[in-house]
């Protein structure tokens, strides 16, 4: 059963984030393949209606998540580039298989 994982990244606003994502295109592609390979189903960045920046994955299993964003080297220092100000705070929600699911 699949998760949905959400990061809220304290201190990081758009203009930044999409900034520093375009300077890394490689490392976002090497970053995308790493976690494709160990679960990520979906990624997206959002937006809070004040600005802050969030993360919203599916992955197969928190533990998934968990095992992937300890062992990645890259994403450190493009939240540290992005202007993070501290740990991101992360929660997960457990998808249920309904009929009304698309």
């Amino acid at each position: 059963m699949s998760v949905v994982v959400m990061i809220t990244l304290p201190g990081v606003r758009e203009d930044r984030l999409l900034e520093v994502n375009r300077s890394h295109e490689a490392a976002m592609k090497r970053i995308i393949e790493d976690a494709q390979a160990k679960g990520a189903v979906h990624h997206a960045f959002s937006v809070t209606e004040d600005g802050a920046c969030v993360v919203i994955d599916e992955w197969s299993s928190r533990e998934a998540f968990d095992e992937f964003f300890a062992a990645q080297q890259e994403i450190p220092e493009i939240m540290r580039e992005s202007g993070a100000t501290g740990s991101p705070a992360i929660t997960s929600y457990r998808l249920l298989e309904t009929s009304d699911r698309f």
